[in-house]
């Protein structure tokens, strides 16, 4: 019997048919299998039951069919800690899980937190109240970096707001390390319409620029204090924040994406460029895009960042992209998010960009990482060892088969500002940080002088268990240099007891087996971190003085050579063979209690070496030699040895006047005294050599002078790294294991001999003193301000706005020349910024500042010309004359001039000048440094006289980093219209001893250097003038004089900690490329 006709089944069928495609989202999805997947969601920033901050990532995991462990799938009200919100007022707070290890994706959604207004439903205009609970937490971090490091193949998945306030700086700086970005400060956010009670309370409260009458859509910029920047509709050409796949994106992705982005975002850096998966760009007008340059804000910057190691993989997105209101009630449908993709309505960027991007991430295997070439370790009776030494060079295992190493490296030291060395403050987040950026330009070694504090080497350790390529260890030892050149005695116990003590440590650290007692000046604390396979070699001590080492010979004459297990002497003097038995004593201690041996060195320098040199002036500086020849390591010794100096192109003297030197022709067929030089010593050397010191510095001030123009000081970033380069290529070329750059941060506590008497010995960490050399040797500077610098010298004016500053002087009178001054400060400048009614015509004009430091003394009548003076009734310590680039200079008053009263007076290198001791003579001296005392060159016989140089010069050019014409020597800088002016000036130049606690030098004449004055402040006035005489003054001239009363008094608050944040020079760029193109044997 049948049921249907043949034409009631084919409509059955046809039925069938349409029902089954229309069902079909639905059947397929049931078909679809299940894939476990855990995902741990962090997501603080729950004020009710709507769940958005992590809603849209819950839909996208259970439409994809992850599961959880159990089987279950995700739910948005349980699968997730942080805040919980319960009835009423009620909340809860569910805290990271004790163990994270079961789970294979690790998402912070949004950490900003819960207001309590905000959770009680009080708050529609979004003004801020108390915090419930919010921000992310150091140890929550140190968790979250436990979980990815200790177990391999983990993927991390942040967004906006997870490190931004109110976070702490110590969770930011550990998230910000794990994820590869830089934080600039900033966020921001489209808004549809600026006057609309979608812009919270808050920002329009903290506005500065006026009252909030903005309408139509618009851009919102606020940095980390609160700065509100607006672009308005009149400053856009378009809708939202443009998104953007870049080419590597595209590639991740397999598509193009080009979609609008209309929600909270922030502002951040990339450390690998190459690691840029999608940029913003922000549609704006030229006007708009003038109002953000002055702000210090990019118009493009990195919108998803994809980073990738040898541990874990983490992708970041800068914008709130999991926050979508309306996620569909129904998962369990397929095509539904390709239809909402391509069809949706509003230009929805949840739907463009985050689902898919969601999805081709949770595609790919989670947490594939990079493979690693781990060290390798060779075992000869028992003992191991990671490296040995060939002719040349160092080498390494690679495979098994022993290999030349090409060291390309950097020194790192054990402070940053704020502390001394002795306080060890450097946080193992800074370290870790520092040694990710190291590894990135192409180094293959770092090199420390002495123990650091645990963090160092947990922070070492991590870093090579994420490494690609690891990242050696030149471990040093120090001496007390104190206590021997005291004794005049290496073998005094007093050095050699604390020096044995000091390798004992250092042998056990790295090792992983040390607790060390507190000890003032000294680090301590538990060391559990085995780093010996990342340990290339020991090199001990330090750059030892001549005297203490002719001392330590004398007295011990006639000494037996050395003969040990490790090593013996030949010809040796007495210091050689101390130094052979301290290398003996670290490398028996190691063997026998770790069976290990690692690669020796002990440190040395130019002026301790093998070499005879005729024109050397100093007797010091080639009085004796310390000979690594005379050292042998025997055949129990399975590691390496080779010799390691330090070598500058400017110091010692003789390297400026050895004709040989001097007119030697390096490899690229020019003239090059530094490679003659290391021509010469390696030529006597029976082992291979490492140059463990070389570099110059990118500072202001200058120390000494090279034949070639490499001087030690006043340098550019960007002639540094070309310097650098320069070193480089001659080490290599010449035949050298080797070199390490000096020095990896600049180091605001050093001193130098020709400002060190000028400062306050006690707080020179506290502030940046760009006229000392040795502070500026590294390729990471430390800026002034928290999270961005406050002033550029670069001639816009958004940065003083940023600040809020307002004006010292002001004109009404548009036909006055002068129309506005501000004055502002930091832990390195005074920044005069002075505004003009007229374009500045720097050939026929000049402004004069005049600056009042000191009471009680000072120029009363300055000539500007043949019959114009300008007149006060204060004293002028210090005349800034601004004209053109060769006619522009800080002058001081002769009678406060230290560098006179140092040179002249005190030690009579310099003429004498009988008007320089008495107060208002009429007389300002150029601002200058010592650069050599008189020399004779005992080869010739030729006397050469005492030598400085005019640094008071002021230079003019643009200080902002971000600027292609960027120039870290610039001190005045004039904005495009030539209209603006912004000069700063470093603290040194002002005779500043401490400018944290406003300490100057006092009347030099009465005190000597060594006396100081605490100031309430300055006085600044301001002149114009040309040829025909004086066109306007600030303030303006009564009877023909400028009045102290009349006058600006700037005053700033003093400091005990400096606010500075972290930039890589553009020399640290140029090396970068160099480190990567160098290898072994280009001669």
């Amino acid at each position: 019997m049948r049921i249907f006709t043949k034409g009631q089944a084919i409509v059955f069928l046809i039925v069938f048919g349409v029902l089954a495609v229309i069902a079909s989202p639905f059947w397929t999805w049931w078909l679809k299998q299940d894939q476990e997947l855990n995902v741990f969601i962090l997501n603080k920033t729950v004020p009710d039951d709507s769940y958005r901050e992590h809603k849209g990532l819950v839909w996208i995991l259970n439409n994809e069919k992850y599961i959880k462990a159990n089987g279950d799938r995700y739910s948005i009200e349980d699968d997730y800690s942080g805040f919980k919100p319960g009835r009423k007022s009620e909340y809860s707070i569910k805290p990271f899980p004790d163990n994270l290890e079961k789970y294979q994706v690790l998402y912070l959604a949004d950490t900003y937190g819960v207001y309590e207004e905000e959770f009680n439903g009080s708050n529609p205009l979004g003004e801020r109240s108390s915090s419930l609970n919010g921000g992310l937490q150091e140890e929550e971090v140190i968790q979250l970096e436990d979980t990815l490091l200790s177990s391999k193949g983990k993927t991390l998945i942040a967004e906006f707001n997870t490190f931004a306030g109110p976070s702490s700086n110590e969770a930011r700086h550990r998230l910000t390390n794990l994820l590869n970005i830089s934080w600039s400060g900033w966020i921001g956010r489209y808004f549809p319409d600026l006057s609309s009670s979608e812009v919270p309370v808050w920002i329009k409260d903290n506005y500065d620029e006026g009252s909030w009458g903005f309408k139509g859509p618009g851009l919102v910029f606020v940095n980390s204090q609160d700065y509100v920047v607006v672009v308005d509709e009149s400053e856009l050409n378009g809708e939202g924040v443009g998104f953007t796949f870049t080419e590597k994106g595209e590639g991740y992705f397999g598509k193009k994406a080009h979609a609008p982005y209309r929600y909270w975002f922030d502002v951040i850096e990339a450390r690998n460029q190459d690691e840029i998966l999608a940029d913003y760009s922000l549609p704006l007008t030229k006007a708009g895009k003038s109002k953000l340059q002055n702000a210090g804000i990019p118009v493009t910057f990195p919108a998803v960042i994809q980073h990738k190691n040898t541990a874990y993989s983490s992708f970041y997105f800068a914008g709130d992209y999991a926050d979508e209101a309306e996620v569909p009630g129904i998962y369990q449908t397929r095509g539904l998010s390709k239809w909402k993709e391509y069809f949706s309505a509003n230009d929805s960027f949840y739907w463009e960009a985050y689902v898919p991007m969601m999805k081709k991430m949770l595609q790919d295997k989670p947490g594939s990482a990079d493979s690693q070439n781990a060290p390798e370790t060779a075992s000869n009776t028992g003992i191991q060892t990671n490296s040995k030494t060939g002719e040349e060079y160092i080498q390494i295992l690679k495979d098994g088969t022993w290999e030349d190493l090409l060291v390309k490296g950097v020194n790192m030291g054990i402070a940053k500002p704020g502390s001394f060395p002795g306080e060890t403050g450097i946080t193992e987040a800074e370290y870790f940080r520092w040694f990710k950026t190291i590894g990135d330009m192409n180094a293959n070694a770092i090199r420390i002088y002495t123990l650091h504090p645990p963090a160092f080497y947990e922070a070492f350790y991590k870093y090579n268990q994420i490494a690609e390529k690891p990242l050696f260890l030149f471990h040093g030892v120090w001496v007390n240099e104190e206590t021997l050149v005291k004794e005049q005695d290496a073998y005094s116990d007093a050095v050699t007891a604390d020096f044995k003590n000091e390798m004992k440590q250092m042998v056990d650290i790295i090792h992983g087996s040390a607790v060390i007692d507190e000890k003032p000046g000294h680090a301590s604390g538990k060391y559990t971190y085995d780093i010996s396979p990342y340990v290339l070699g020991f090199m001990i001590g330090i750059e030892w003085d001549p005297e203490a080492v002719a001392g330590t010979n004398e007295k011990h004459n006639g000494l037996q050579q050395f003969s040990g297990t490790y090593f013996q002497t030949e010809n040796a003097n007495p210091f050689e063979i101390w130094l052979a038995e301290m290398m003996e004593y670290a490398v028996k201690y190691e063997t026998d209690h770790y069976q290990w041996q690692h690669t020796m060195s002990f440190t040395n320098w130019v002026t301790t070496d093998l070499l005879t040199h005729p024109s050397e002036p100093s007797i010091k500086e080639d009085m004796v030699s310390v000979n690594p020849n005379h050292i042998k390591k025997t055949d129990k010794l399975h590691a390496g040895l080779f010799a390691s100096y330090h070598v500058y192109p400017y110091y010692p003297d003789f390297l400026n006047y050895e004709e040989k030197y001097v007119n030697f022709i390096d490899s690229e067929g020019d003239k090059n005294n530094y490679a003659g030089y290391l021509h010469d010593l390696i030529a006597v050397h029976e082992m291979p050599v490492l140059v463990a010191e070389f570099g110059v510095p990118s500072s202001r001030g200058m120390t000494h002078e090279n034949a070639g123009g490499m001087n030690q000081g006043f340098h550019s970033e960007e002639e540094q790294g070309r310097i650098n380069s320069r070193l480089l290529e001659s080490i290599v070329s010449e035949g050298y294991a080797g070199g390490l750059v000096f020095s990896w941060q600049d180091e605001w506590f050093k001193r130098t001999w020709n400002t060190m008497d000028y400062d306050n010995p006690d707080r020179r960490p506290y502030w940046s003193n760009r006229q000392t050399n040795e502070q500026h040797f590294g390729l990471l500077s430390f800026e002034t301000g928290k999270d961005e610098a406050g002033i550029y010298a670069d001639g816009n004016t958004g940065d003083w706005k940023r600040l809020n500053a307002k004006p010292v002087y002001s004109s009404d009178d548009e036909n006055s020349y002068l129309k506005d001054m501000y004055v502002a400060s930091d832990e390195e400048h005074l920044y005069i910024r002075i505004d003009y009614n007229h374009p500045i015509d720097s050939k026929n004009e000049k402004t004069y500042l005049l600056i009042d430091t000191i009471a009680g003394q000072g120029q009363t009548s300055i000539p500007i010309s043949q019959t114009d003076k300008i007149k006060t009734d204060f004293g002028v310590d210090f005349l800034a004359e601004i004209g053109g680039q060769d006619h522009s200079r800080l002058l001081i008053d002769s009678y406060y001039d230290s560098f006179y009263y140092h040179y002249g007076h005190m030690l009579n290198m310099i003429p004498n000048e009988s008007y320089a001791n008495k107060k208002d003579n009429g007389v300002f001296h150029p601002i200058r440094l010592a650069l050599n005392k008189e020399l004779t060159i005992p080869s010739t016989g030729e006397t050469k006289p005492f030598k400085s140089y005019e640094t008071g010069k002021l230079l003019f050019g643009n200080a902002n980093p971000g600027s292609e014409n960027f120039n870290s020597l610039t001190d005045i800088s004039i904005s495009r219209n030539k209209k603006v002016m912004e000069i700063r000036l470093p603290w040194a130049l002002l005779n500043m001893k401490d400018p944290s606690q406003k300490e100057i030098m006092g009347d030099l004449w009465r005190a000597g250097l060594t006396g100081s004055l605490n100031i309430e402040g300055l006085w600044i006035s301001a002149v114009s003038a040309d040829s025909y005489g004086i066109k306007d003054s600030f303030p303006k001239m009564q009877k023909g004089a400028i009045h102290e009363k009349e006058s600006v008094f700037y005053s700033w608050d003093v400091w005990e900690q400096p606010d500075y944040h972290e930039r890589l020079k553009k020399s640290y760029f140029i090396l970068k490329k160099s480190f990567d193109s160098i290898q072994p044997g280009e001669k």
